[in-house]
């Protein structure tokens, strides 16, 4: 079950039981007779179940990086704040915008709910905005025709996942690119086989086209499209917490790194 709807239920329910005892049951009571057990959890698990709810819902919520497509940005296994009322704020489960927001920029990192699968949700770069053309030539990013600039920063040592720290490293480069004033770094194959051409792509109105750090290592909109405005999630804003489960082990290093990037 979703963990928001999981809990909407749980605040409608120990309502409905508070309510029904204040309304009902307390007058037939006898004096001096204890609530029953299921009253007393009701009354006390309510009003932390529903603050619980509202900030999820309306202002933050947490999530985890459940793949290595956001690398070298994001690794798998860290734990990233959500931010759900600058973009505007929706009503839960529904999804229907109430207020509008500042808009998204290109180069802001997205969560949003997967448009094959909405019950998933999926971690990006923001790249096209709505009217904006998109083509990927090799290595190299055009938007609106306009070559995207990126800064050689070195070598980045990859590690498949699931290898542990035993396994293969491989050799990557690593790359600075700034899109709307936010600079962040993308890493890339320096292999014929592992760079792609798409487009180029018109992104429709309220949609957005997005792309993972890791460039050729990320199921994104090169191949399954844009994301429609209103499956957007939040905008990811700082790594609060950091686990590196092949190695039982807390990546200091990445907690508290801001995911915002403005120059």
């Amino acid at each position: 079950m979703d963990f928001t709807l999981g809990l909407f239920l749980a605040v409608v329910l120990s309502g409905l039981i508070w309510l029904g005892d204040l309304l009902f049951l307390r007058r037939k009571r006898p004096a001096g007779a204890r609530e029953s057990v299921v009253v007393e959890y009701a009354r006390s698990f309510f009003p932390v179940l529903l603050i619980v709810f509202l900030i999820r819902a309306f202002l933050f919520e947490p999530f985890q990086i459940p793949s290595g497509s956001m690398i070298p940005t994001l690794r798998v296994g860290d734990f990233v704040l959500v931010n759900k009322f600058q973009w505007g704020l929706r009503l839960p489960l529904i999804h229907t915008p109430i207020t509008r927001g500042s808009p998204v920029e290109a180069g802001d990192v997205m969560v949003f709910r997967y448009p094959k699968n909405p019950r998933v949700d999926y971690i990006k770069r923001v790249i096209g905005l709505p009217g904006d053309t998109i083509e990927v030539r090799g290595d190299a990013l055009y938007i609106n025709n306009k070559l995207v600039p990126q800064k050689l920063i070195g070598t980045f040592n990859y590690r498949p996942e699931g290898q542990g720290a035993e396994g293969m490293v491989i050799p990557t480069k690593e790359y600075e690119q700034e899109l709307g004033g936010h600079k962040f770094h993308i890493i890339e194959f320096a292999t014929p086989e592992a760079q792609m051409n798409f487009g180029p792509y018109k992104v429709p109105p309220h949609s957005y086209f997005m792309m993972g750090d890791d460039r050729d290592n990320s199921n994104d909109s090169r191949f399954w499209g844009v994301v429609p405005e209103r499956n957007i999630v939040g905008k990811a804003m700082f790594v609060w917490f950091s686990w590196d489960a092949e190695n039982w082990s807390i990546r200091w290093n990445q907690i508290g790194r801001a995911l915002d990037g403005a120059s």
